[in-house]
C-alpha cells in the first residue's frame, strides 16, 4: 500500500497488511461519550512520566485505570508505543493530543485493526445493523466473530469521532466519516490461491540470530511442545497480549512464588499452582524465559527482542525455533486436501522425532491459536484452517524439518505405542486404529469431491455406522440420500441423511425445500445436513430449522478419529444429531464430553500414581489412605475433584475386571503398579474385540448351518 500523509499529524503512517492487523479493538473504561477525555488523560499520564514502567496499570485522575491488558491493545491498535515494559503515546496519539482532530485517531486504527475503514465503507450505501455489518465481517473479510460485540466495539470508537452516528438500530455514515473514506485504502484478506507477494518485517536482532543458527539437526532437537498452555482468551489476538504480559513479569527477573502470584492476580481462571506451573513450563517450551537460578527466571534474548520489536513475526520465528510442529503447520494447511484439526493432530506425529505419538488435539489447537494471533493462519470453520498469503511468505523464509512418512513410526491413535516388550503393537490393533482413521479420511476427501456427491452419501452412512448408527445409502434424485437408525429397540429413531459437497470447502446457498417430504417417505422426523461449511444464509436456514442438525463434515471425522481413543456413548453422541442445537455449538458441547473422559483418564492414573508412592512410603505401613487423604493428595496435583467422582474411579479400579486396587471400609490401597493397571485397562479391549470376533465367526456357522 502507498503511503498516506495526513496534515493533521504531520507524521507518516504506513498501514499495515491486512494480515497483520489485529482482530482485537482496545476499549477504555467508562462510558462510551468518555472515551477522548480518558485518551486525553492516558496521553498526558504517560508523557508526564508519572507512573513507574513496571506498573501492570496505568491510573487516571478522573477514569478509573487501565489495565495491561487494555496497554497492549492499544500498543497493537497503533495509539500507544511501548519499549521493554514502558508505555508511552504513539506519534498519532500525540498528534492527536496537538490537534484533536479525530481523523488521526481513526486513520491510525484502521491502519492497524481490521474491519475499521472497510466497516466505514460499508455505510455508504446505507445505514445498516450491527448484524448486518457481522454478516459482511464474516462473509467478505473471514471473521469469525459469533456476536456483533466486535463490531460494536469498532463502530463505538467511530461514533465519539463522529465519524458515524448510531440511532434507530442503525449504523449510519456521517459527512466526515464519507470525508475520510477518501483518503484511505481499504484492506481485505488474499484469496488462497493468491499469488500476492508479502514483503516480510526482517527479524529483529537476537531473533535473527536464533533463526540463523537453525539447521535440520537443530530442528530435530526442538521440545515437543506436548502440554502447551496459555492463559487468557484465544479470540482477537488475546494469546499474544497474555505471553507479552507474562515476558515482561519476568523482566529484569521473576521467581517461582512470584510468578505464581502475578498469574493469580493477572488470570482470574488460573488460581491454581498446577496451572501457574504449566504456564511456566510454556514460556519455557516457547523459548521466552529461562532459568537463571534454582529459583528465578528470565525472559530469553529473543523474548526481549519481540517485546522491544512488537512485531508478532518475531514472536513466531522464536517459538518455530523452540517447538517442533510450529513452522510445518503451515505447509500441512497449504496441501489442496486441507486437513481439519483431527487430521492435523494425526499428522503431528510425522514431525516429531523425538516423540512416537502424535500431539493432542489441544496442544495443536494452542499452535494454530498462536499462527492465527500472529496472522499466519485464518480460521474457515469449526476444525479448519487456511494459510494466509503472509503465512506462505513466512514459511518459505523458513527452514522447516521434513514430514517423516516411514511406515515405521508409530500408527496414529495408538494408546500405548509400543509394547511393553519393545515390540509393536499387534495387527489387529494396527487395523483396528487405521480404521477410523480411514473412515475419517474418506469423509474429508468426499466433502470436497463435488464431482461425485455420491462419495460422501456413502461415506456420510459409513461414519454415522461406525458411531453405532446403523444405515443405508438411498440416493437418487427426489429422495434422502440416505438414513441411519439413532438407538435400539422402541426408543429407536430414523434420521434421513441430506450431504452436500464443495470443492472450496463452503456449500452455496441452495434450498431445503423438499427434505420435509424426504424425512416423511422413510418415517424419519429428523435430517442431517453433511458437508464441509455452508454459506451463512443457508446455515442460517437451517440452523433455524427445528428438524434439521447441521453436521460439519471436519467435525464428524473428528468425532469418528475420537471415538477410538475417547469413545463416547450413544447418549452422549446425540448431540452431533440433535437439531435443537446450532451447528456452532455442537462441537463445544462434544468437546466436553471429551475433555471429561480425558479428565476421568488422568484422575485414574493419578489415584493408582498417589497409592503406589504410598505403599512405598517405608513409613507408612500398608498403604492404606482414606478418602480425605486422597483428596488432598489430589489437591496438591491440581486436581478439584468431587468426592463422587473420586469415589466412583476407585470403585471402578477396584472391580475384579482391573483388580489393581484393595477396599477396606472407606480405606484404598495398590495392589499393582501404574504400568500394570495401563496393561489390564488395555486388556478389556482387546478381550472385547477377541470376543466380537468369536461371536461373528459363531454366527457364521450358525447361518451356514442352517442353510
Amino acid at each position: 500500500m502507498a503511503r498516506i500523509v495526513y496534515p493533521a499529524m504531520g507524521d507518516l503512517i504506513q498501514p499495515r497488511a491486512w494480515a497483520q492487523r489485529s482482530t482485537g479493538m482496545p476499549v477504555l473504561p467508562g462510558t462510551r461519550a468518555s472515551w477522548l477525555d480518558t485518551f486525553r488523560a492516558l496521553i498526558e499520564e504517560l508523557a508526564a512520566h508519572r507512573e513507574p514502567s513496571s506498573s501492570n496499570h496505568v491510573s487516571l485522575p478522573e477514569n478509573g485505570r487501565l489495565t495491561r491488558h487494555q496497554l497492549l491493545r492499544l500498543v497493537r491498535a497503533g495509539l500507544l508505543d511501548h519499549g521493554g515494559a514502558a508505555f508511552l503515546p504513539s506519534a498519532a496519539a500525540r498528534a492527536w493530543h496537538q490537534s484533536s482532530d479525530p481523523a488521526v485517531l481513526v486513520v491510525a486504527l484502521h491502519c492497524n485493526v481490521r474491519f475499521v475503514g472497510e466497516a466505514l465503507d460499508a455505510l455508504t450505501s446505507g445505514p445498516r445493523t450491527h448484524e448486518q455489518l457481522l454478516d459482511l465481517a464474516r462473509e467478505e473479510f473471514n471473521l469469525q466473530w459469533d456476536t456483533p460485540a466486535p463490531v460494536r466495539d469498532r463502530t463505538s470508537w467511530l461514533a465519539v469521532t463522529g465519524m458515524v452516528e448510531l440511532f434507530d438500530r442503525h449504523v449510519h455514515l456521517t459527512d466526515a466519516g464519507r470525508s475520510l473514506l477518501a483518503d484511505i485504502a481499504l484492506g481485505k484478506p488474499q484469496p488462497d490461491d493468491t499469488d500476492t507477494f508479502v514483503q516480510l518485517v526482517p527479524p529483529a536482532g537476537a531473533v535473527a540470530s536464533l533463526v540463523e543458527k537453525l539447521d535440520e539437526a537443530a530442528l530435530r532437537e526442538r521440545a515437543d511442545g506436548a502440554n502447551l498452555y496459555i492463559p487468557g482468551t484465544s479470540a482477537n489476538g488475546g494469546v499474544l497480549d497474555s505471553l507479552q504480559t507474562l515476558v515482561e513479569a519476568s523482566t529484569p527477573s521473576i521467581s517461582d512464588a512470584e510468578f505464581a502470584r502475578f498469574m493469580q492476580s493477572t488470570f482470574p481462571k488460573a488460581q491454581t499452582a498446577a496451572t501457574a506451573r504449566t504456564a511456566k513450563e510454556t514460556l519455557k517450551a516457547l523459548g521466552l524465559i529461562q532459568r537463571a537460578s534454582s529459583k528465578c527466571w528470565i525472559a530469553t534474548p529473543a523474548a526481549v527482542a519481540w517485546i522491544e520489536s512488537g512485531e508478532p513475526l518475531d514472536l513466531a520465528r522464536a517459538v518455530h525455533a523452540a517447538i517442533a510442529f510450529f513452522g510445518e503447520v503451515l505447509g500441512e494447511l497449504d496441501k489442496a486436501d486441507r486437513p481439519t484439526t483431527g487430521t492435523l493432530a494425526e499428522r503431528s506425529v510425522h514431525y516429531l522425532p523425538n516423540r512416537e505419538k502424535p500431539l493432542a488435539r489441544s496442544a495443536v489447537n494452542t499452535r494454530l491459536n498462536l499462527l492465527e494471533a500472529c496472522g499466519l493462519v485464518t480460521r474457515l470453520s469449526q476444525t479448519a484452517y487456511g494459510t494466509t498469503a503472509l503465512g506462505r511468505a513466512f514459511r518459505a523464509s523458513l527452514l522447516c524439518l521434513p514430514a517423516d512418512n516411514s511406515t515405521s513410526r508409530t500408527p496414529v491413535n495408538t494408546a500405548g505405542g509400543r509394547t511393553p516388550d519393545g515390540g509393536s503393537p499387534s495387527d489387529d490393533k494396527l487395523q483396528s486404529t487405521s480404521q477410523a482413521s480411514d473412515i475419517a479420511a474418506e469423509l474429508e476427501v468426499a466433502a470436497r469431491d463435488s464431482a461425485n456427491h455420491k462419495r460422501l452419501e456413502k461415506a456420510a452412512v459409513v461414519a454415522l455406522g461406525y458411531l453405532g448408527m446403523p444405515g443405508k445409502h438411498v440416493g437418487g434424485s427426489g429422495a434422502a440420500d440416505g438414513h441411519v437408525r439413532f438407538g435400539v429397540g422402541a426408543s429407536s429413531r430414523i434420521l434421513a441423511i441430506e450431504a452436500k459437497t464443495s470443492a472450496t470447502g463452503r456449500v452455496a446457498d441452495q434450498s431445503l425445500f423438499g427434505l420435509a417430504e424426504h424425512r416423511a417417505e422413510i418415517g424419519a422426523h429428523v435430517h442431517l445436513l453433511i458437508g464441509p461449511g455452508f454459506e451463512r444464509r443457508m446455515l442460517k436456514e437451517a440452523d433455524d430449522d427445528s428438524q434439521i442438525a447441521v453436521i460439519d463434515t471436519g467435525l464428524l471425522a473428528e468425532v469418528v478419529r475420537r471415538q477410538e481413543q475417547t469413545p463416547l456413548t450413544l447418549a452422549q453422541l446425540e448431540i452431533l444429531v440433535d437439531p435443537a442445537l446450532h451447528a456452532a455449538a455442537r462441537g463445544d458441547a462434544l468437546r466436553g464430553h471429551w475433555e471429561a473422559q480425558e479428565i476421568r483418564g488422568q484422575l485414574e492414573y493419578a489415584l493408582v500414581d498417589i497409592l503406589n508412592v504410598e505403599a512405598e512410603d517405608p513409613l507408612e505401613e500398608g498403604g492404606w489412605l482414606d478418602l480425605t487423604s486422597i483428596r488432598r493428595e489430589l489437591r496438591t496435583r491440581g486436581y478439584r475433584v468431587e468426592a463422587d467422582a473420586v469415589v466412583e474411579a476407585l470403585e471402578f479400579l477396584a472391580s475384579d475386571r482391573i483388580g489393581v486396587l484393595q477396599r477396606s471400609e472407606q480405606r484404598y490401597r495398590c495392589t499393582a503398579s501404574v504400568h500394570t493397571a495401563g496393561q489390564r485397562i488395555q486388556a478389556l479391549g482387546h478381550q472385547w474385540a477377541a470376543a466380537a470376533q468369536l461371536h461373528q465367526l459363531k454366527r457364521s456357522s450358525g447361518e451356514a448351518a442352517q442353510t
